[in-house]
């Protein structure tokens, strides 16, 4: 447990890596670090998920612009790194992490030295980060669930995990080795037929079907629009986060001028002069405190805040 712990902050080297970057973790590229220079206005967070060989690790690759390996190679543990995007109507930067996620990871053990007896290191090297180790739904905003088209199995990984993912998370179910069609055993009618049964709450995110391949970069292009719908959903929350910070007044003392005698009136006050109104949230114009300070107001946006609504 230890041992996957200092994986995480970086403490332990791994063979053949750079000292400074952590196990897992891949080095970001030149032009992400100027890219994040400039400060980042949005963090998003992707979970790539499924059965084993269902070509996790290589779409995870292919979003980072790497080609195609036609070698499988197990993936051992949880990979995670940054990658381009960004949504075409804002200037704002998003960064991007997506994460590569492996269910049960491999234990590795220590090298070949001399063992003492009831020594801690050696319990240390039986953990692994995998999906039983970590949340991986913790703070995440988008899940890609992939499975082969080919292999009923990977479909079952879908049945068992989808219901799984917390409702507020866009899902895109993406049928992977399109490519080998001629032996598909999933039609893309049952996979539709299973997400349009699911029982799930109202306001549940949405769930997305399509397919791909990892060999000739099939669906990458509708993958990178399938981004759009956890960004937005992000940017919504922020936003709706800092209209409840900026709109909420700590109201002691504040005052409504003169000219706004029509609505305070409405509300309950007396008319002429100015009045101290303890709910500025229902006037649909700024509601300055008599003598502005940090002590009475945290800030205010018009624009930003859903909290107020317009009084002709």
């Amino acid at each position: 447990m230890f041992s996957a712990l200092k994986k995480l902050v970086g403490s332990e080297q791994a063979p053949g890596r750079d000292k400074n970057i952590p196990a897992g973790l891949q080095s970001m590229n030149q032009a992400l670090q100027r890219r994040f220079a400039k400060g980042v206005q949005y963090n998003m967070k992707i979970v790539i998920r499924g059965d084993r060989n269902t070509g996790k690790t290589a779409l995870w690759h292919r979003l980072q612009g790497r080609p195609f390996v036609e070698e499988y190679i197990p993936t051992q543990e949880i990979q995670v790194t940054s990658i381009h995007w960004s949504y075409k109507t804002t200037d704002d930067i998003v960064k991007v992490e997506v994460w590569d996620v492996v269910d049960k990871g491999k234990c590795k053990k220590r090298g070949d030295g001399l063992k003492m007896e009831n020594d801690p290191q050696e319990a240390e090297s039986d953990m692994a980060l995998d999906a039983e180790f970590l949340d991986v739904y913790k703070s995440c905003n988008g899940v890609v669930m992939m499975f082969d088209i080919t292999k009923q199995w990977t479909f079952n990984y879908i049945l068992r995990e989808l219901p799984k993912v917390p409702t507020h998370v866009p899902v895109c179910v993406l049928g992977n080795y399109r490519d080998m069609g001629e032996h598909r055993v999933i039609l893309p009618d049952d996979v539709r037929d299973f997400i349009d049964n699911l029982d799930r709450p109202p306001g549940s995110s949405y769930f997305r079907y399509a397919e791909s391949s990892m060999k000739n970069s099939f669906g990458l292009k509708y993958l990178h629009k399938f981004f759009n719908i956890p960004f937005l959903q992000l940017q919504k929350d922020v936003r709706l986060a800092q209209g409840r910070g900026c709109a909420v007044l700590l109201v002691s003392e504040v005052r409504t001028p003169a000219g706004w005698d029509c609505c305070w009136g409405r509300l309950g006050g007396k008319e002429g002069g100015s009045q101290t109104c303890a709910v500025p949230a229902l006037l649909g114009r700024p509601v300055l405190p008599a003598e502005p300070s940090p002590h009475h107001w945290v800030g205010y946006s018009l624009e930003s805040s859903p909290l107020l609504c317009s009084i002709p």
